[in-house]
């Protein structure tokens, strides 16, 4: 007997000492995402800004056509990219208050005049976050031996943060008209003058009508292809997966299905062709399918400092011209689950990135409605007044998720979407309560039969089971992957769960 309880005690001790491990690992990998998200490019200026780009607003000559000597290609690039330099070397000094990189982009007279803004804020304990998103160049003046030229910047649009300390003292979003003139010394184009003017009045934008195609009710699923869970555009990508896929969708009485742009993995601010391909492939295969697309714009990005506000909107701004237009968009989702990292990018932030980012998604594309994707109701009540759609996520109880609702019906007239909400299957060694596949079945009638008398429209977590789920999606802690291996309609073999039958049901599916 006394055998007996040793061995017990040292089976608890070798438990502990395993889950406390497994702890400290959740822990510093959690630490080091955070860190590598984060990383704050004010810190990067030992980077040669000559042979790569980390800077990259969107940028255009509108007009080139110069009397005494045409405005060569080559010159044409290396002008923009040493103006863009000089931009974000700028930027960074007002952050830091420090002249770093200075002298490499602006000539000795123009730096007087940022040296010295930079000792008056640094004597205010003041600093300045800001960023450009747009240039447009009118060519105004190029020499004839080819050493200096001078042009407009118009409607350079421009975001900006002041603090003083760590007091947030003003947050804008402007756009203003600069009159530039750059000379060539050294091999680098240096600003010589920089001098804002009256900006040119743009057309405003006329936002009616733009939310039809949520007019009729949507019902529907995340999507992810059973074999590459939260790697739809991977290597695994496959047309006939896709059609196979969405015709099972259909056979459901879904109408609409969400997919998921990775930032990291679409290039950041640099889109990657074959990636776009892919995706056009989808909506194309969508559409064939009569299932409408929302499109979630940015997944696994969690940074929003302003000096990296030129990569995202970079970014949305290549997917949205990629697809607006096409007939299976349903609305863009600008980001998924942003409230998240209220905790660790601060709240103000994160929102003033949305804001400015729903703006953006508009000006590029006002027939098409934009929403977000909070992981709560909520935060599903913040910016109202900007997105067309309402969209929130909930794996609550029913009870409490009727409450919520009732609440953020009561704040908003606009159409709402259930964008996510499952019951996991999984019963094991971490779970052995774990829900069963008639509570599963349950919770749907609950959801769906709710979403029915309230005209909801919603797509639920998900259509498969999965045998592997990325470490970066949950992390490393075996529960967390385990449970979520098992919230699909299907089992990863591709038999079909009890609540199948409920889904039809409510679908009127045939």
């Amino acid at each position: 007997m006394k055998n007996q309880n040793k061995n017990i005690y040292r089976a608890l001790l070798i438990l502990t000492f395993i889950g406390l491990n497994l702890l400290i690992v959740s822990a510093i990998s959690q630490v080091i995402t955070y860190l590598n998200t984060g990383a704050d490019k004010s810190k990067m200026l030992n980077l040669s800004l000559k042979s790569e780009s980390v800077y990259k607003p969107h940028l255009l000559w509108s007009d080139t056509l110069n009397p005494s000597r045409p405005l060569e290609k080559p010159t044409q690039k290396r002008v923009a990219q040493d103006y863009l330099n000089a931009w974000y070397v700028r930027e960074v000094a007002f952050n830091s208050g420090e002249q770093k990189g200075l002298e490499d982009y602006y000539t000795e007279s123009a730096r007087k005049k940022i040296d010295s803004l930079i000792t008056v804020n640094n004597s205010a304990n003041t600093r300045i976050e800001a960023t450009t998103l747009s240039h447009d160049l009118k060519l105004e003046f190029y020499s004839a031996d080819g050493q200096l030229i001078s042009f407009t910047d118009n409607n350079v649009e421009e975001a900006k943060r002041v603090f003083k300390g760590e007091e947030l003292l003003l947050e804008e979003q402007s756009s203003s008209t600069y009159r530039v003139v750059m000379l060539l010394e050294d091999g680098f184009w240096r600003i010589r003058q920089f001098v804002k003017i009256p900006s040119l009045k743009k057309d405003s934008i006329v936002q009616k009508g733009i939310v039809t195609k949520f007019k009729d009710l949507h019902q529907g699923v995340n999507y992810y292809p059973k074999s590459s869970a939260w790697d739809t555009f991977g290597e695994a990508f496959n047309q006939d997966t896709l059609s196979t896929d969405f015709k099972k969708i259909r056979s459901l009485g879904f109408n609409t299905i969400r997919v998921f742009v990775g930032y990291k993995d679409f290039g950041e601010a640099d889109v990657k062709a074959e990636k776009l391909v892919k995706l056009k492939i989808l909506m194309d295969v969508a559409h064939k399918q009569k299932l409408q697309v929302i499109v979630t714009l940015f997944d696994f990005y969690g940074d929003y400092s302003v000096i990296d506000w030129s990569n995202t909107f970079m970014h949305s701004r290549q997917i949205v011209n990629a697809l607006k237009g096409h007939p299976a968009l349903a609305c863009y989702d600008v980001k998924n689950e942003p409230n998240l990292d209220f905790d660790s990018r601060g709240e103000k932030l994160v929102r003033f990135w949305l804001k400015s980012h729903l703006a953006h998604i508009k000006q590029l594309d006002p027939k098409t409605a934009v929403t977000i994707g909070w992981s709560n109701l909520q935060s599903a009540q913040l910016l109202l007044e900007s997105v067309d759609i309402v969209s929130f996520h909930s794996y609550q109880s029913f009870e409490s998720f009727k409450t919520e609702f009732k609440e953020l019906k009561s704040k908003t007239s606009k159409p709402l979407v259930l964008q996510e909400f499952g019951l996991s299957t999984y019963s094991g060694i971490w779970n052995p309560l774990g829900a069963s596949e008639q509570k599963q079945a349950d919770y749907y009638s609950d959801f769906l039969g709710f979403a029915a008398q309230n005209e909801l429209n919603y797509t639920l977590w998900t259509l498969y089971d999965f045998n592997e789920i990325p470490t970066a999606v949950v992390g490393r802690l075996p529960w967390r992957k385990a449970q979520q291996k098992h919230f699909g309609l299907y089992k990863d073999n591709g038999e079909a769960k009890k609540a199948v039958e409920v889904v039809k049901q409510y679908t009127n599916a045939r």
